[in-house]
């Protein structure tokens, strides 16, 4: 895992988007796409809030164990967090100029949050993981979908990082996995499968109106997440330099338009 190199994109990126004018209530979406787009975006403003205390606490750890292999991953964390934050600030501009609420918690987003307590640093990155393949999918679909240029630019900005963000866990992944007796790899694969469906088809069920509004079903939306998932995993088999933090504009065109369901 090339962390120097990781920190070094996470720094270049802190400034990397220039923000369209986001003022509120001023999408000219009809209501009908607007209001069920403010509601779902909301709840994944409010999963990107969180402090990563947790997360950070896990790395400081698992470092004391094994400082050598993970030497500055403590910082690249910290940087990947802040870029989480700067989507949930993002987010919000996003919501109020739909017209939506913010929200201050959700049924999902408190069982997301309790999960992630239940074992120790890979496990938390897993679920991280998880749902930044499901975002993959959801702000493809928006991009996509939508013609409101302002909610695509800012979908846009965020699958891009989202793609990066992912990659940046299939290097961490690709380094531990590779410690691991191959049984005991088995097991993560499948565990890893099994931990994505479920959370797939429970957020397909959760902003099934924002789905049915674009004209997606829900079982077409697990579909698309799954796909993810399943590249994920050959990306995680591959030692190809194109999966470096300095992944390219296109690959995250292409992100977009495999979100289009066939």
């Amino acid at each position: 895992m090339n962390i120097p190199s990781w920190i070094q994109y996470f720094e270049r990126n802190r400034s990397n988007f220039d923000e369209p004018p986001l003022a509120p209530d001023a999408s000219p979406l009809p209501d009908g796409l607007r209001l069920p787009l403010a509601a779902s975006l909301a709840v994944f403003q409010l999963g990107e809030t969180g402090g990563g205390t947790r997360l950070m606490r896990y790395v400081r750890r698992t470092l004391r164990h094994q400082p050598e292999a993970l030497e500055g991953y403590d910082l690249a964390v910290r940087l990947f967090i802040a870029e989480e934050h700067r989507h949930a600030q993002l987010l919000e501009k996003l919501v109020t100029y739909l017209g939506g609420t913010l929200l201050q918690r959700h049924w999902s987003n408190t069982i997301f949050r309790r999960l992630r307590t239940l074992f120790g640093m890979e496990f938390n990155i897993q679920i991280l993981l998880t749902a930044e393949l499901i975002a993959e999918a959801y702000y493809g679909l928006i991009y996509r979908k939508t013609t409101d240029e302002e909610v695509r630019s800012c979908c846009h900005k965020i699958l891009q990082d989202e793609m990066r963000h992912i990659a940046f866990h299939t290097s961490f992944f690709q380094q531990r996995l590779t410690s691991m007796p191959r049984p005991l790899r088995k097991m993560w694969r499948v565990g890893f499968r099994a931990c994505h469906a479920i959370t797939a088809t429970i957020v397909a069920w959760d902003h099934r109106r924002l789905l049915k509004s674009l004209g997606i079903g829900q079982g077409e939306f697990v579909r698309l997440t799954l796909k993810a998932g399943q590249r994920f995993l050959r990306r995680l088999d591959s030692r190809s330099s194109s999966w470096q933090p300095d992944i390219s504009l296109r690959s995250c065109q292409k992100a977009s338009q495999l979100a289009t369901p066939r």
